[in-house]
């Protein structure tokens, strides 16, 4: 069996600042940042665009710069090879549900995927503030407009 190996969450503010800011004025309601989050193990950082993703992890993403806060989530005996062949079952999956064509920003979203992905790791879930952020929006007028749009392929 394999050592435990420390598992964390990026998260990232794909606003950069900006949806604390303004959230209030175009939303009605106070949101700290539009969440991307990825999973870190093994010096290797997981995450959905565009399909799922794997990089060497660093201090900062080429994307989406440095994350705003990392969360140590618990840890993993599962090896490389294991952890391989669930990424590749997810990608293979009839549904191909993190599939770029399956995104969804509200209910099939990067979150959802790290969601997925810590809890087969070490059985823990993503915190809730981060995966129930897209619901949040949604309970607003202006959010479900915003979903309609996306929907209507008017955005």
């Amino acid at each position: 069996m394999d050592e435990a190996t420390g598992v964390q969450v990026y998260v990232y503010d794909l606003s950069r600042g900006l949806a604390r800011s303004y959230s209030r004025m175009l939303l009605g309601t106070e949101i700290e940042a539009i969440y991307h989050t990825s999973v870190i193990v093994r010096g290797k950082e997981y995450y959905l665009d565009q399909g799922i993703q794997m990089i060497r992890a660093q201090s900062y993403h080429l994307k989406y710069g440095a994350p705003i806060e990392v969360i140590d989530v618990g840890e993993t005996f599962i090896d490389d090879e294991t952890i391989h062949a669930f990424i590749d079952d997810l990608k293979g999956r009839e549904d191909m549900k993190y599939e770029a064509a399956r995104y969804d920003l509200f209910t099939n979203n990067c979150n959802h995927f790290s969601n997925t992905f810590l809890e087969f790791l070490c059985d823990k879930k993503l915190d809730d503030r981060i995966l129930n952020l897209p619901q949040v929006v949604l309970e607003t007028p202006a959010g479900r407009m915003l979903q309609q749009m996306i929907r209507n392929g008017q955005y």
